[in-house]
C-alpha cells in the first residue's frame, strides 16, 4: 500500500498520468507532492518516466499526537466510491463535533463532487497533495494505521463509518431527507460492482427484469460502458421493455440516483449514493454481509446469500477476488480457507498481480455464493417491497 513523495523536473498535467481527465490539475515542478495512487507509484517507477522525475520516496504512516489541532485524515489506495462515501460520512460526522479546528480529508479522488456538493467539506484533496498544503496540519491520520479493522477491509469487509464514528466517539451524520410516499411506478437496476464476485450475474437480472415486466412497471438498467464487467454481463442480457443507461461520470450517475423511485443494488457505489438520499430499495449482497452496509437503514431491505462449502461460509467478507501464490480466486474457487489464506500468503500481493484479466472468466463462471443466489426468494422481497 504505497504513501510515497515525489518531485517533477517540469510540470505535468495530472491527465498524462493515466488518471481521470474530469479532475484533471497541473503538478508543478520542484514542488513536493504525497499520494498514495498505486498507477502513479508505478509509472514513477519505470524507466520512461526517470527523465522527468527529480525525487521519488516511500513514505511512512505517522500517528497524530493528544495535541493535535489541524488533522488531515488520509484515505488508503485504490478505494472505491462506496468507501470513499462511507468514510466521508465519518469524517463529517468528526466535524460537526468540533473536535478539531481544522479538519482535511486526503486522496478521495473517486468521490470528490459528493464530497464538496453534498458533505459540504472543505478541505478535500484528491489523488496529491502538496507539501505546503500538508503543513498545514499539524497531525495526519491513516486510517487504516490507527483503525486497525480497517487495515483488513478488503478481505473482511467492514462499516468503515461505523468504525469511525465509534473511534472518535461521536454521533453519525445524516442529512434530513423527507421522503413522500407515493406509487412505485419505476424500477431502476445497479447490477455493476468493480467485483466478480459482487456483481448481479446476466441469468439473475433476466429472471428480474421479466419479473418486473409481468408487474407493468417501468424498467431502467444502469451499466458502465468504461467496465470489462460491465460489457461481459451486457453479452447475455435481454434487453426488451427496458430503459439502459451508462452514467459518463459521477455527476451523472448522482443526478440520476437522486430522481430514483425504487433502487435494486448489489454492493457497489450506487448502494451508497442511494443511502444518502434515503432512497427506497433492495440490496442483494453475495460476499459481504448486508449488515455491515446498510445496518440502521430501514428505506433498503436486503437479501444475504447464505452459502456454504469445505473452503468459505458466506458471506466471507471479500470484496474482490484475491491474488493466492499466482493463481486468481475466492476461498471456495481456489480450495482453500481464509486460515490457510491468510497464514500462507504474501499479504502484500492478495490484491495485485493483475486481477481484472480474471474478471470475465469469473463472470462466466460465478463462484458458490453467486450461484447461489434464490432468485424466488429475490422476487418476494422486491414483492414486499413494492407493496409496502
Amino acid at each position: 500500500m504505497p504513501f510515497f513523495s515525489f518531485v517533477l523536473n517540469n510540470n505535468v498535467p495530472t491527465n498524462e498520468l493515466n488518471l481521470l481527465k474530469d479532475n484533471s490539475i497541473l503538478l508543478e515542478s520542484n514542488k513536493k507532492y504525497f499520494s498514495k495512487n498505486t498507477k502513479v507509484w508505478k509509472l514513477l517507477n519505470s524507466n520512461n518516466f526517470k527523465s522527468r522525475l527529480k525525487f521519488l520516496r516511500q513514505e511512512k504512516h505517522t500517528h497524530i499526537g493528544k495535541k493535535t489541532n489541524k488533522i488531515l485524515f488520509c484515505l488508503p489506495p485504490s478505494v472505491g466510491l462506496g468507501d470513499v462515501i462511507e468514510y466521508g460520512l465519518g469524517v463529517k460526522a468528526i466535524e460537526m463535533q468540533n473536535l478539531f479546528l481544522k479538519v482535511g480529508l486526503a486522496f478521495c479522488e473517486p468521490a470528490i463532487c459528493i464530497l464538496k456538493n453534498e458533505f459540504n467539506l472543505k478541505n478535500i484533496y484528491g489523488d496529491f497533495i502538496s507539501e505546503d498544503e500538508m503543513k498545514e496540519y499539524d497531525g495526519v491520520f491513516h486510517f487504516t494505521s490507527q483503525i486497525q479493522k480497517l487495515d483488513s477491509n478488503k478481505t473482511q469487509r467492514q462499516n468503515i463509518e461505523e468504525l469511525i464514528i465509534k473511534y472518535f466517539k461521536v454521533s453519525p451524520y445524516r442529512n434530513k431527507i423527507s421522503i413522500k410516499n407515493k406509487r412505485i411506478k419505476r424500477v431502476s437496476i445497479f447490477p455493476i460492482s468493480k467485483s466478480p464476485i459482487r456483481t448481479l450475474p446476466s441469468y439473475i437480472l433476466n429472471d428480474i427484469i421479466k419479473y418486473l415486466d409481468g408487474q407493468k412497471l417501468y424498467i431502467d438498467l444502469i451499466l458502465d460502458h468504461s467496465s470489462i464487467i460491465s460489457n461481459e454481463i451486457e453479452k447475455k442480457l435481454e434487453l426488451n421493455n427496458i430503459k439502459l443507461y451508462s452514467p459518463k461520470n459521477l455527476y451523472e450517475l448522482n443526478k440520476y440516483i437522486k430522481d430514483i423511485e425504487f433502487g435494486i443494488f448489489c454492493d457497489s457505489g450506487p448502494l451508497h449514493l442511494a443511502k444518502l438520499y434515503n432512497k427506497k430499495g433492495l440490496l442483494i449482497s453475495t460476499s459481504v454481509n448486508a449488515e455491515k452496509l446498510i445496518s440502521n437503514l430501514d428505506q433498503i431491505i436486503s437479501y444475504n446469500v447464505r452459502y456454504s462449502s469445505n473452503f468459505c461460509e458466506a458471506p466471507c467478507g471479500l470484496t474482490n477476488i484475491i491474488n493466492f501464490n499466482g493463481k486468481h480466486g475466492c476461498y471456495d474457487s481456489l480450495q482453500k480457507t481464509n486460515k490457510i489464506v491468510m497464514r500462507d500468503a504474501n499479504k502484500n500481493i492478495l490484491h495485485r498481480g493483475d486481477l481484472p484479466k480474471s474478471y470475465k472468466y469469473f463472470i462466466n463462471n460465478p463462484v458458490g455464493c453467486i450461484k447461489s443466489i434464490d432468485i424466488y426468494m429475490i422476487k418476494e422481497l422486491i414483492k414486499k417491497s413494492l407493496n409496502h
